[in-house]
């Protein structure tokens, strides 16, 4: 991650997430938040294949909550037919209702750096499709106190009808099945991290580095 003017740096996207940062989020912090991401990015998506296998969001959540998340897992919503909600539309909505101001309006203002950049919106979306599915996730993340950040995981999974371009900032309403979606506030602890997990989530990540991993900055 480049080392930029914390004024212009609002947020960070790793893989099929997007994951905005508070301004008292300070950059070694920030630098460690987005290697758990990593690392669960990761192993999630290498274990999805083998048998018995959970779900991969349900995956991708359990190697969090290891590595020194805390919540209460929040209800999976399944739809059965389409909705023409506009995906970032209902994340922001909500992130507002399950977190606090603060996760609302750093949330926004990546979005909106995402949106002024077309390239890194079409590499984005590539990996946010996978097989006939398409899946997203927001996690804006504020400073509590000392090394404890609260943040919000919003997930959303999608069926796609058609093929669509620039899927996140279509104009108009766009028509697809709303497969699942989930939002809950959740509390990282970055020193038990740092203490029992850092050095080996760092060799792992570090070994096979062939994720998207791009700054938004305003």
């Amino acid at each position: 991650m480049s080392d930029l003017n914390p004024l212009s740096l609002c947020g960070t996207v790793v893989e099929s997430s997007i994951m905005p940062f508070s301004s008292d989020v300070s950059r070694e912090a920030r630098e460690d938040i987005l290697l758990v991401v990593r690392f669960a990015h990761r192993v999630a998506t290498e274990e999805k294949e083998e048998p018995l296998c959970l779900d991969w969001f349900t995956n991708y959540r359990r190697k969090l909550c290891f590595l020194g998340w805390d919540a209460t897992p929040a209800p999976i919503v399944r739809h059965p037919g389409p909705s023409r909600e506009r995906i970032l539309e209902r994340a922001l909505s909500r992130i507002g209702q399950v977190g606090r101001p603060e996760h609302l309006a750093v949330a926004e203002r990546s979005i909106l750096a995402l949106q002024r950049d077309p390239t890194l919106i079409k590499r984005f979306e590539t990996r946010m499709r996978e097989q006939n599915k398409t899946q997203i996730q927001l996690m804006p993340c504020v400073r509590r106190a000392g090394d404890v950040y609260d943040m919000v995981l919003f997930h959303m999974e999608m069926l796609e009808l058609d093929s669509y371009k620039n899927l996140l900032f279509a104009k108009g309403e766009l028509k697809m099945a709303l497969h699942a979606h989930s939002a809950e506030l959740i509390r990282f602890n970055l020193r038990l991290f740092r203490d029992q997990h850092k050095q080996l989530v760092l060799s792992r990540v570090l070994s096979k580095d062939r994720q998207l991993i791009e700054d938004l900055k305003l």
